[in-house]
């Protein structure tokens, strides 16, 4: 039996910004005592009300004093917290009670770290074709990472939603297509839930959507450089 103590628990992602559909999971923050461990997962999906029990649950375990930290620190997973949660059990508002996160200062950071892991992408499915939907589900991992980051920056609030690449302004569009962009998607759900990953990923898919990719990722990096040099970072309006 786990040592752990629940603090409390949080919906967040599609269904926490209320957009839903037949590709979500149910998103779940479950913030545990420090040094107790984690609960029970029954413990947690206990409070999922019934109308959302058809959804598969996927449960993110932190610490209290973690994520604290993430909101002191303005990391971009705190702002989806501070925004976009509904909560399932919050004896304590511990959410609420963190105030809002720091600004988010770490848009370029983040950026070129994903970017770095794009950029490997093609090599690995060059050395072994076999891996192409597990890359193609990276490809969307870091695509969306990127996005969300950037939107900091290029959108009039953070977007955190599945399609976020495909909203980012003071750019040219996105070059790849959301057909393109779907069928990466599905790779990557395909990994975590076992299904049939989209006939038309192959290796030459994600060297041909790279190959387009990476010049438009210098536009935006470019991009960002200006806009945190050149102006100060703000908090967005709720």
């Amino acid at each position: 039996m786990s040592s752990g103590r629940l603090i409390a628990a949080y919906i967040f992602g599609s269904v926490g910004r209320g957009h839903a559909d037949i590709l979500s999971d149910l998103d779940i923050l479950a913030v545990v005592k420090n040094n107790r461990g984690k609960v029970d997962e029954s413990e947690v999906l206990r409070f999922v009300p019934q109308q959302y029990s058809h959804l598969k649950p996927s449960i993110s375990w932190y610490g209290a004093l973690r994520v604290a930290e993430m909101f002191r620190n303005g990391e971009l997973f705190s702002w989806h917290l501070y925004r976009e949660t509904l909560p399932l059990f919050d004896p304590t508002r511990f959410l609420p009670s963190l105030g809002e996160p720091a600004v988010y200062k770490d848009c370029l950071q983040d950026v070129r770290s994903f970017r770095a892991i794009l950029s490997s992408i093609p090599a690995q499915v060059q050395r072994s074709a076999m891996n192409a939907a597990y890359e193609a589900g990276l490809v969307y991992v870091c695509l969306r990472n990127i996005a969300m980051a950037a939107s900091w920056r290029l959108c009039d609030r953070p977007d955190f939603s599945r399609y976020s690449v495909f909203h980012l302004r003071s750019i040219r569009p996105c070059p790849v297509s959301v057909e393109e962009f779907d069928a990466a998607m599905h790779c990557r759900m395909a990994s975590q839930r076992g299904h049939q990953p989209p006939a038309i990923v192959t290796a030459a898919f994600i060297v041909n959507v790279f190959a387009r990719l990476d010049p438009w990722l210098d536009e935006l990096e470019c991009l960002l450089r200006r806009e945190v040099n050149g102006r100060p970072n703000t908090t967005h309006a709720l």
